[in-house]
């Protein structure tokens, strides 16, 4: 049996737990209440009514009482144990948000504090590590990031042309992570010709340089924070449509859009401005305050004590539209939970969502792939997103 976790993404279980148990109280309310009914001093009032309303009370009661009982299974059997955790704030952020007064604790510039939080990650091996980041995450206003950004240079950047290797149409989700291909930090961009037009998949790597002062690649932390800060002009955003404009994307292309950690932010920055997105794949990525369209099929990849997709402060939403696939990863006595952002650990999780069988994967899996069903393949190339002032 496989241990990975999944919620969303199911048109026939669209509310979260919190709503299932409302309408079981409800219906546990009405039921108390045609229960009242029967008393005595009830009866004595309208004879006739409650004589009609005694005939059809047992019924009634026991279809309520199915309803109940159907609440009560699909809760327990859609939000397991792992499912619960994975969808609900975690333990940390819920504390915070039921006592508001924690929050005076947090220092205005708590900005800091997440990034002493997100270092000290790196000698932990608890998942308490990626909860804090998260509860953390979710104090600070996006603006701090903003604020923090704006004192970074605007820097000029451009997609050069770099050797790609050809490939079949994937058709799987494994096969959409492989061609990543995180360790050259390129952008790639495939194109198929299907029956429906012209399909452009839009590979987007993580970040290429964590130094404070940046480096070559437009994929760097500066960059990372400008996501993060809801930004709509960071170096790699303006670095993957530099990649688009030098392919030749069309008016009426239709894109999917893959992308690992950085990618997965960008890859959703471009989902919410561009209407012809028809798929996204995020991997290890903070995107769960992403604005995205409902129409859009968006299947996110994480683990549970990754702290990067922690990053975003809160949990991926439970829409018909949106799967969330998680596992918990194993680490070795020694490893710190860095290690759960391991890009080649990630691309194992991916075989696990193309074997799995839950109902909302299966079905945004084949909305995504099916979109290159019997395609033909086009012009496949790369592109090394660069900052222009680190040229020579």
């Amino acid at each position: 049996m496989s241990d990975l976790v999944s919620y969303g993404g199911d048109p026939k279980v669209v509310a979260s737990r919190g709503e299932i148990e409302r309408i079981t109280s409800e219906l546990s309310l009405i039921q108390r209440r045609m229960l009242d009914e029967l008393k005595p001093m009830a009866q004595l009032s309208g004879l006739v009514h409650h004589l009609q309303f005694d005939v059809v009370l047992p019924e009634t009661l026991v279809r309520l009482g199915l309803q109940r009982h159907g609440c009560f299974v699909a809760a327990e059997n859609y939000f397991d144990t792992d499912a619960r955790v994975a969808h609900n704030l975690n333990r940390v952020a819920q504390t915070l948000h039921d006592n508001p007064w924690l929050t005076k604790l947090i220092p205005k510039e708590a900005w800091v504090a997440l990034g002493i939080t997100t270092v000290a990650a790196g000698f932990t091996n608890t998942d308490f590590t990626s909860q804090l980041v998260r509860a953390t995450s979710s104090q600070i206003g996006k603006e701090k990031f903003d604020l923090l950004t704006q004192v970074l240079p605007s820097e000029r950047v451009l997609a050069e042309e770099a050797p790609a290797w050809q490939s079949s149409p994937p058709n799987s989700v494994a096969a959409l992570t492989q061609r990543l291909n995180n360790d050259s930090g390129n952008i790639r961009i495939e194109g198929y010709q299907t029956h429906s037009g012209r399909v452009l998949v839009v590979y987007l790597p993580g970040t290429g340089n964590w130094s404070p002062v940046g480096g070559k690649s437009a994929f760097d932390l500066s960059s990372d924070l400008e996501l993060i800060g809801e930004s709509e002009n960071s170096n790699s955003s303006r670095a993957a449509h530099a990649a688009l404009n030098a392919y030749g994307v069309r008016a009426d292309d239709r894109l999917i859009l893959v992308g690992y950690s950085q990618g997965g932010m960008v890859a959703a920055e471009l989902a919410e401005e561009n209407p012809n997105v028809i798929g996204l794949v995020s991997v290890g990525s903070p995107i769960a305050n992403s604005q995205l369209p409902d129409v859009v099929p968006v299947l996110s990849i994480e683990h549970s004590n990754d702290i990067v997709p922690a990053l975003a402060g809160e949990t991926n939403p439970l829409t018909e539209n949106w799967v969330t696939a998680t596992k918990h990863l194993d680490l070795q006595p020694g490893q710190s939970v860095i290690a759960a952002h391991d890009f080649a650990a990630y691309q194992q999780t991916a075989g696990l969502v193309d074997e799995s069988q839950d109902a909302g994967v299966v079905r945004i899996r084949n909305k995504i792939l099916g979109s290159l069903a019997g395609a033909e393949q086009l012009e496949v190339r790369e592109f090394k997103p660069l900052k222009a002032a680190s040229l020579p």
